[in-house]
């Protein structure tokens, strides 16, 4: 879950890391109460990335120029995310720009500092990237080597060093999978501050970390509606351009399938992942969004059972099938009680395809004929 700038930077204040005065306004008349004097920084609050080269960050020399762009900005999309609202700072003067962030190398298992000495837009393309290993437990001296790795001296030295120690602590505590700072200023007071934020939450983490809850809803609004909804849920789903609906339990799984999918000669309708524990009422949940797909012509189930039970996702078939009856479905279910859910199948008049290859191409036929027959569409 990506969170906005103004609550990642409200989470690094509470962490103890200096950031600007700031007010949140979501109508161009609210500038009124902001009382930091010009010029101001008006800056666009979206889910995504390369918000300054779009234009979402203006700055403004009095008040009647501050509407104007407010009122310009609050209606900017910026790659597909919608404005939600702007934060308003005041102008900084910057000595110097640098970047600091902490994510997961899941190659090394670990967390890692990636920083530079040069921050702001484009970071990536930077050829000064210093990456390190943070060793678990952690202590303060790791952000002292990175801040020599830097080549800071002085005060800039011991700011940025504890600021580095305080993101970590606020990765650590919040599960994140990113806390970044970008840029991270030296000001012209040699204050070492966060000029921009963004966190995001593992969401398997979402359920222990209190802090969060009844925020996700709100941070799915770019998403299309099946894919929010399944993201409620607790299912992955990305809807492609295909015609075959495709729910697997497992990432590895899910892409395996797909790719089988179009060795075959079919083309996916959409990557679900229902996860390895899912139940009868989850199960029937995913069945029923891939249903609503109005391009999906036959559903394609392929679950392990393990942790799912293969009675409980053959308890969602056979309640699925009562209610959508013509609905094409292609089943393969392998391992935890097989035999059990074969009968359950056998009874909704469902074939249970042991094979999995058999199932696929099974599949890619089905979604041929129906490909060529506009009544099987209209069934739906």
């Amino acid at each position: 879950m990506n969170l906005y700038e103004y609550e990642s930077k409200r989470i690094f204040s509470e962490g103890g890391i200096p950031i600007p005065p700031s007010v949140r306004i979501t109508r161009p008349n609210e500038l009124a109460k902001v009382l930091f004097g010009y010029p101001l920084t008006l800056k666009c609050q979206v889910l995504t990335g390369g918000r300054g080269k779009a234009g979402g960050i203006k700055f403004a020399k009095s008040f009647e120029e501050g509407q104007k762009l407010a009122e310009d900005l609050l209606k900017l999309e910026i790659k597909g995310s919608k404005t939600e609202s702007l934060l308003v700072e005041p102008k900084l003067n910057i000595k110097k720009e640098l970047y600091l962030s902490v994510t997961i190398d899941r190659e090394r298992g670990c967390p890692i500092y990636i920083a530079s000495a040069e921050g702001g837009v484009e970071i990536e393309s930077s050829g000064k990237v210093e990456t390190m290993p943070i060793p678990y437990p952690f202590h303060p001296y790791v952000a002292r080597q990175l801040a020599t790795r830097l080549g800071l001296k002085g005060m800039a030295y011991v700011k940025f060093a504890d600021v580095a120690t305080k993101l970590y602590n606020i990765f650590e505590k919040f599960d994140l999978d990113l806390a970044e700072i970008n840029p991270l200023i030296i000001s012209d007071g040699d204050e070492v501050i966060a000029l921009d934020g963004k966190i995001t939450v593992n969401d398997d983490a979402l359920g222990r970390q209190k802090h969060f809850t009844g925020w996700q809803e709100k941070h799915l609004v770019d998403l299309p509606s099946r894919e929010r909804r399944a993201k409620m849920e607790g299912l992955n789903l990305v809807e492609l351009d295909g015609n075959i609906g495709i729910i697997c339990n497992g990432a590895g799984l899910t892409m395996a399938t797909m790719d089988m999918v179009k060795k075959f000669g079919g083309n996916p309708g959409n990557f679900l992942d229902a996860g390895g524990g899912s139940d009868q009422e989850k199960t029937l949940s995913a069945i029923e969004i891939v249903h609503e797909n109005p391009h999906c012509d036959v559903i394609l189930l392929n679950i392990l059972g393990g942790i799912t039970a293969c009675d409980e996702v053959a308890g969602a078939l056979v309640e699925f099938m009562k209610r959508h009856p013509e609905r094409k479905m292609v089943v393969r279910l392998r391992g935890n009680n097989q035999d059990i859910a074969a009968k359950m199948l056998a009874e909704s008049g469902l074939t249970l395809y042991p094979d999995v290859e058999e199932a696929v191409k099974v599949a890619v036929e089905t979604a041929k004929s129906c490909a060529k027959q506009p009544a099987c569409a209209s069934s739906k």
